[in-house]
């Protein structure tokens, strides 16, 4: 063996844990900006280094050997240290947050400012597409209205439950009375709806409410609960969803929660982690704001 481990690399190290935080060495690559040729050269030319294999084919493509976790560990201290001692170590550290629009808006800035010198990074996304992304490791970090489970390596932390109301411009909502309304007189007054793009083609979405799609009258439609909420505001007509996507239109006094009789509707909100690629100390932190936000959100 040539190599010795005073030739080693500092970004073959960088390369091989990167395939590892990824999943998937066309992942490494698009994350690097390098071919998958290039990102292979450097795993194998590590391996010789280190005399491992660090990665091992399966039925799922290629995945990180036994003996390239045990190493792990070191390998990323290793590059902890080299890297502190490089000109641009300054470079700050990456958060990737997928949620729905509204719990962005509500999250991502509350994040940035508790993670003080991290880059966060949000990615709009429906729980359907949150859990299907997950094994793609496009995202760290998730929050999940509703059943959903995330795989391998994700610990989901729950939250509590996220309470779904009616809400309406405050005209409308003194019309309909303080309530709690029934919900026959629900029937002509038109919603705003959520939908999805599905090759192309708008379907309504389920937003949860008792009044389902076939009982009411559609309004409006809009594939974002922030741009919904706007559009209720603005032209009257009704939108049910989470208290806390609409807590600042109401304090705004731009909505007003409409008492439904019979309607008592909430999800939970699980905080989604991928264990191996958030710390420990990091994953407390956000636990912890999330429970703060929801508590001061009153949601």
């Amino acid at each position: 063996m040539s190599d010795t481990l005073a030739d080693l690399r500092f970004g073959d190290l960088i390369t091989f844990l990167t395939v590892h935080r990824c999943g998937a060495i066309t992942g490494a690559a698009r994350a690097l900006k390098v071919t998958p040729s290039q990102v292979s050269k450097a795993v194998h030319r590590l391996e010789r280094q280190l005399g491992a294999t660090l990665l091992s084919r399966s039925t799922r493509g290629v995945i990180v050997s036994d003996a390239g976790r045990r190493l792990i560990p070191q390998l990323e201290e290793v590059a902890a240290r080299l890297q502190q001692m490089r000109p641009d170590a300054a470079k700050r550290e990456e958060l990737a947050l997928a949620a729905p629009s509204y719990l962005n808006a509500i999250f991502l800035p509350r994040i940035a400012a508790e993670l003080e010198g991290t880059v966060v990074r949000g990615l709009e996304l429906p729980p359907a597409l949150v859990r299907a992304y997950a094994v793609e490791n496009f995202f760290d970090v998730a929050l999940v209205v509703g059943p959903e489970k995330l795989p391998g390596a994700w610990v989901g932390v729950d939250m509590g439950q996220v309470r779904k109301a009616l809400f309406a411009a405050p005209e409308v909502a003194k019309k309909l009375g303080a309530g709690p309304v029934e919900p026959k007189r629900l029937a002509e007054l038109p919603f705003v709806t959520p939908i999805y793009n599905v090759n192309g083609q708008f379907v309504p979405a389920d937003d949860g409410c008792p009044l389902g799609h076939a009982q009411r009258k559609v309004g409006h439609q809009s594939q974002t609960l922030v741009v919904g909420l706007d559009l209720a505001r603005s032209t009257g007509q009704l939108i049910f969803g989470p208290a806390i996507a609409a807590h600042a239109h109401v304090a705004r006094g731009e909505l007003a929660e409409v008492r439904v009789r019979g309607w008592d509707v909430s999800e939970p909100l699980t905080l989604a982690v991928n264990g191996e690629r958030v710390r420990s100390r990091t994953q407390k932190a956000l636990a912890a704001l999330v429970a703060r936000t929801l508590v001061e959100l009153d949601a």
